[in-house]
């Protein structure tokens, strides 16, 4: 006897979101997840001091607003403690060490282009026609986003008969530092933008990456950017209170043995307490391909050369080095009233520094002289903190083996300490020891045991390399959310869009509903 329509396995904010989107359809839905908690990357904990609320993880909410079906739910997430708050003028803030009053990147594109200006006006120039491109793609942009991948030759196809696009399709096929050198000048400036693009944690040099500079420069202008009061963790508990309070469950302490086949049909699933639960319609997994293929299923139940595909999905070797600070004031930063003004911030030296950190990052070294990202939230929601107190968050990429063989667990405290936190004292005034009343420290052996899709610590969903974006992610034939059996599916970050806090769950949510005959064929998204 069948428990529900549909099983999700995994209680992240991607399995949450496709669970909401079924129950909005009148599904019934079970989600398991194997902590005591749900959240997955989208997760708040007191990790420092009683009454510190820290984002662990996925921390920044700009993509999540672009998928049309999250606007759809937001009102029903609201009236369960969703609450936005947007950066109405900063947004991110990019100190200079060397030169001048840093960067800020504004809501309001024409201030975003005179702090650009006071370093190049031909930068901001092109800065401002980046943007103004974007007009002319967003809506492509977000249907490509939030529906299965297209395949590779349709972008080809809309873009080589004519010489503006054949141009444009050279450009998409750069890496981000060919793009940069291309068409940036100032060697500030430069790393301002590179240090954009290597966000989702690609690599300089990697090709087919430059596509990405006319989606972020523009979207952050276009759509904004916003923090849940309270925490991020607030987006996927306002998901589990809506699921719950319509009839739905979601079960906590809930690990995976094995999903259950008959024939060639996933009719539910095995716990590893031995509990089994049966679903009439459908089962997701929103776990990585390891844990969705390699442990949830044995070898001879998948398709002949099926197990060697998985094996092949690259997470990368690119992990974080991270602290969470408890501060009694916010960072002071040299640059200005803006810049203090600005939660966020990104410092990445010259084009040469980031060079450096990459070869250091190659050759398994710990990163001598590295760029830093930022965000002391509580400058936007005081909430997250006591009274006039602060929550701090930083971190850096490093690799994740170690040349020499030592342990990360055994480094990360003595690195944040005294490579983070020293460069962080580089574009401050009041990072002192007695500003810090207590400190948590994340590397990539804990980021590993804390949430078991952050594979050797990657928390990625895996690389964004041209073999594992869009039809290829994340195997070719299987881009379309469905997996080797029949109602059997796939979400989260190793599938298409990849990851980040965006509730692409709703992209597997349309197509099981499109199964099931409950969404009309001319609902979906057109190419």
């Amino acid at each position: 006897m069948a428990d529900s329509d549909v099983i999700i396995v995994g209680g992240g904010h991607n399995g949450l979101i496709c669970a909401a989107k079924l129950v909005k359809n009148g599904l019934k839905v079970i989600v398991l997840e194997r902590n005591e908690w749900v959240g997955g990357g989208a997760l708040t904990r007191e990790l420092t001091l009683p009454g510190f609320k820290h984002d662990p993880f996925g921390s920044s909410h700009v993509w999540i607003h672009l998928n049309p079906d999250f606007q759809e739910l937001k009102p029903e997430f609201e009236k369960h403690g969703l609450k936005y708050i947007w950066s109405e003028d900063q947004i991110t803030g990019h100190p200079n060490k060397y030169e001048g009053d840093g960067i800020v990147v504004y809501k309001d594109v024409d201030k975003t282009c005179d702090t650009i200006a006071a370093y190049s006006p031909k930068d901001a120039q092109r800065y401002r026609e980046i943007y103004e491109e974007f007009g002319e793609i967003q809506e492509g942009v977000v249907k490509g986003m939030f529906s299965p991948p297209a395949p590779p030759s349709y972008m080809y196809q809309g873009l080589e008969n004519n010489p503006e696009g054949l141009k444009r399709l050279r450009e998409y096929q750069l890496s981000s530092r060919q793009f940069t050198l291309e068409n940036f000048e100032n060697d500030h400036v430069r790393a301002f933008i590179l240090g954009w693009a290597m966000a989702p944690q690609t690599l300089p040099d990697q090709l087919g990456t430059a596509a990405g500079f006319y989606v972020m420069i523009p979207s952050i202008h276009y759509f904004g950017q916003s923090i849940p009061e309270g925490g991020s963790g607030m987006l996927s508990e306002s998901m589990r209170r809506y699921i719950e309070a319509n009839g739905s469950t979601v079960l906590t302490g809930a690990s995976l043995d094995k999903f259950i086949l008959e024939g060639d049909e996933c009719r539910g699933v095995r716990l590893e307490d031995g509990r089994e639960i049966f679903a009439r319609s459908g089962v997701v997994s929103a776990l990585d391909p390891f844990q969705t293929y390699l442990k949830g299923f044995e070898e001879e139940q998948l398709p002949t050369g099926f197990t060697n595909m998985v094996k092949n999905f690259s997470f990368g070797d690119i992990t974080i080095a991270r602290v969470h600070y408890a501060l009694h004031e916010a960072p002071e930063f040299h640059g200005g009233a803006d810049m203090n003004a600005t939660a966020f911030q990104r410092m990445f030296g010259t084009v040469a520094d980031i060079d450096k950190q990459y070869q250091e990052i190659a050759a398994g070294k710990m990163p001598s002289d590295p760029f830093l990202w930022t965000a002391a939230w509580t400058q936007m929601d005081p909430s997250r903190a006591p009274d006039g107190k602060h929550t701090l968050i930083m971190d850096t990429f490093v690799p994740v083996d170690l040349a020499s063989g030592e342990n990360w667990e055994d480094l990360g405290a003595k690195y944040c300490r005294e490579k983070l936190l020293g460069q962080l004292r580089n574009y401050t005034t009041n990072m002192s020891d007695d500003n810090i009343m207590a400190e948590y420290v994340e590397t990539g052996p804990s980021l590993a045991r804390a949430n078991l899709c952050f594979h050797r610590g990657v928390t990625t969903g895996g690389e964004r390399t041209l073999a594992q974006m869009g039809a290829f992610r994340p195997f070719p034939n299987y881009s379309d959310y469905r997996g080797p059996f029949k109602k059997f599916y796939m979400t989260g970050p190793s599938c298409h869009p990849g990851g980040g806090i965006c509730g692409m769950g709703t992209i597997a949510a349309n197509e099981i509903l499109a199964d099931l005959g409950l969404k009309k064929e001319d609902d979906d998204f057109d190419f």
